[in-house]
This record gives structure tokens, C-alpha cells and sequence, in this order.
């Protein structure tokens, strides 16, 4: 939107040093203050009302603009840790070790590479460029992992994956965030040939902090070197609109264990889940077409989300869900990304959450808005 480009960005809420003197709206400077967080959303103006009175006083330059508040479907996340303690707090020794349990050989591919439920991605095909393996601490101090992928932004540094990854909300409403981000693409065996790169802050829809979805768009920092992600890694093509039904689909995750082995209810020890997996190595599912049935967003009744057979379990969560995917040059396109098993039929399932309006709005957002440097 052509007037957001006259407000002043205010970072972490709070106005200082030339900001201050800023003869803002008092409900501009409530927000900005923190005081308000999204106060439309609460009733003291309307959307449209904050967007109109911006967009006045931002020509006479005295608006001030709150990254997160002025988009009320957005909820806006800044990561403060230095990226210099970041690198230093993932040491080679702690890459390995995330949930890992150990190198065990990983089954035979099957004969037809879109009729998989959880393969290694091994002798299949070129490696999917942008894909990687997202580490971080949780609020509990426990270290752990997700997946995630570089999609196509003209900043070359935006990620999709989980929220429900990087974010809890308790029964009270309280927030808590995990830290330490950091995200190595072609993560295999422990290393990141393409570079580590600390995360600077995290875009997504209103709803992800509710659970009704589940998408999350990160911003992360060039590499120690001056390196943009998406310059070394590549990126994936981004869809919002793809039908539920839409395939041939296919998936890919850094599982550290898998989803009761595939059939459920499992033999024990089913907490353990599928010794196969480690988080190590790259694995991909694949359907000609994925199913709607069972797969519900966390706290929902309504079947919102794809699903297909599939035993990747904990640490695919945030992989991409695909359509158009070339084998040959591992490029396809981005339409979900992976949330949750469920049972169907009695046999495992993963089921994605789709990328809809809601999720390009926070797409749009954080590549307009993405800071240089």
C-alpha cells in the first residue's frame, strides 16, 4: 500500500530519540508505546479509521508506523539476539545431536517416486534448492528442529515454516517465543555446505497465533560472509490460491523420528517412534493425490488441510508441501507447509496447512518491509 511507504518504522514498540518528538496521534502513540497492541482489534478505532488517519498525517511526516499494527491480520515477532551468540551457541557438536539417534540405514526407495510415505531423499532426484533445517530453542530450554524453505522474494531472504514451531500461547494468553534461530540449507549429516543464517524476525498471519493457521514467514540475515540465503541456497516458487485437491503433491521434512511407524496404533516403544529417522537427512512423501479427510487445524472441526500417507513425524513440521515439482532440477511450488499427523484408515497421514490469502498478506508484508543489511 503506496501510504505505508510515508510512515516512520518504529521497531520493539517503544519511541525514542527523534521518534519522540514526533507530534503523533495519541492512539499512534499509545501503540507505538506498546500500550495498545492492535487496537482495532480491541475497539478503540477501526482498521480502516488508523489507516485513513496514517495516511493523512504521514504526508504533513509526522505518522507513526508500528510494523505489525497497522495490517490487523498480521502478528509481527523481532528476534534480538546478537547473531555473533547465535553461531557461537550452535556448535557443530549440538547440529549433530538435536534429537538424533544415530545413523541408522534408512529403507529402499520405492520404485515410483510419487508413491512414497516417508523415503529418504536419496538417488531421486537434484536437491531441492532452498530447503533446509531450521534450528532453535524452545521457551522449556530444550533444543530442536524444524524445516523449512527459501521462497522466491525480491529481498532473497524469506523462509516459510511452522508457527507452531516458534510460538505457544498458554491458556491464560500469555506469548512465548522460541530463540537462537539459525537455518542451514542442504542441512545433511550435520553440516550446512550452504551457509548458517541467523533469523531477524518473523511474519504471520493472526490466526497462526491462535492455531487456525499455521504458516509462519521469517527474515533472516546474510551469512558471516555478506551472503543473502536465497542467493546461495535458491529459492522455491510461492502459491496461495492452490485447490485443496490439487497434485500430484509431494512434501519433504527433516524428521528425527517418525509418525508410529506408519500404521497405527503402533507396536512399543511407540513414543520413540521409527528408529530410522534422525534429522540428518533429508525424506519426502509424495501422493498423485493427497486426501482432505481427518486433517483438521489444531483446536478446529473443519477438514482445512491436505493430507497423505506419511510417517515423517516431529522435525518435518514447517516442509513445504508441493505441486509442480520437477524431479530433474528439484523445483516445484510451495502451497502449504507440513503441520500435523493424523490417523486415516488407520495409517499415518501428515497433513499441511495451506497457504491462503491470509498467509500472502504476511508474504507481501515482510518483502516490502524487509530491512536491508
Amino acid at each position: 500500500m503506496p501510504w505505508i511507504d510515508h510512515c516512520l518504522s518504529i521497531r520493539g514498540g517503544a519511541l525514542s530519540g527523534a521518534a519522540s518528538s514526533l507530534r503523533c496521534h495519541p492512539v499512534q502513540r499509545a501503540v507505538a508505546e506498546g500500550k495498545y497492541r492492535t487496537p482495532f482489534l480491541q475497539g478503540f478505532i477501526s482498521l480502516s479509521k488508523f489507516k485513513q488517519m496514517c495516511r493523512v498525517v504521514s504526508l504533513s511526516g509526522i505518522c507513526c508506523y508500528v510494523p505489525g499494527v497497522l495490517a490487523a491480520a498480521l502478528s509481527e515477532h523481532f528476534y534480538e539476539e546478537a547473531p555473533e551468540a547465535v553461531l557461537a551457541y550452535w556448535t557443530d557438536e549440538k547440529l549433530r545431536a538435536v534429537n538424533d539417534k544415530g545413523d541408522v540405514p534408512i529403507k529402499p526407495p520405492v520404485a515410483d517416486p510419487l508413491d512414497s510415505d516417508g523415503d529418504a531423499w536419496e538417488r531421486i532426484g537434484a536437491s531441492p534448492p532452498g530447503l533446509g533445517r531450521l534450528f532453535f530453542v524452545r521457551p522449556n530450554g530444550q533444543d530442536a528442529s524444524c524445516t523449512a524453505t527459501v521462497v522466491e522474494a525480491a529481498s532473497s531472504d524469506v523462509i516459510v515454516t511452522a508457527m507452531h514451531c516458534l510460538h505457544t500461547r498458554s491458556e491464560q494468553g500469555d506469548d512465548a517465543w522460541s530463540d537462537r534461530l539459525l537455518f542451514l540449507p542442504a542441512f545433511r549429516d550435520g553440516a550446512g555446505p550452504q551457509g548458517r543464517y541467523t533469523i531477524r524476525r518473523l511474519v504471520a498471519p493472526e490466526g497462526a497465533l491462535e492455531s487456525e493457521q499455521d504458516g509462519a514467514f521469517l527474515q533472516a540475515r546474510a551469512s558471516s560472509e555478506g551472503a543473502k540465503v536465497g542467493d546461495v541456497a535458491g529459492q522455491q516458487a510461492i502459491r496461495f490460491d492452490a485447490p485443496l485437491t490439487a497434485g500430484p503433491r509431494i512434501t519433504f521434512g527433516y524428521p528425527v523420528w517418525a509418525n508410529a511407524y506408519g500404521i497405527l496404533p503402533p507396536p512399543p516403544p511407540y513414543d520413540l517412534g521409527n528408529p530410522e529417522y534422525s534429522g540428518q537427512r533429508l525424506a519426502y512423501c509424495a501422493t498423485q493425490r493427497p486426501v482432505i479427510n481427518g486433517c483438521k487445524a489444531f483446536g478446529s472441526d473443519i477438514d482445512r488441510e491436505w493430507g497423505m500417507p506419511c510417517v515423517q513425524g516431529p522435525g518435518s513440521s514447517g516442509g513445504p508441501a508441493m505441486i509442480d515439482f520437477d524431479f530433474d532440477t528439484g523445483l516445484g511450488t510451495v502451497v502449504g507447509t507440513n503441520n500435523m499427523g493424523v490417523v486415516v484408515d488407520e495409517r499415518a497421514n501428515l497433513c499441511a496447512n495451506p497457504l491462503d490469502e491470509a498467509g500472502r498478506e504476511a508474504f507481501e508484508y515482510i518483502n516490502r518491509t524487509s530491512p536491508r543489511g
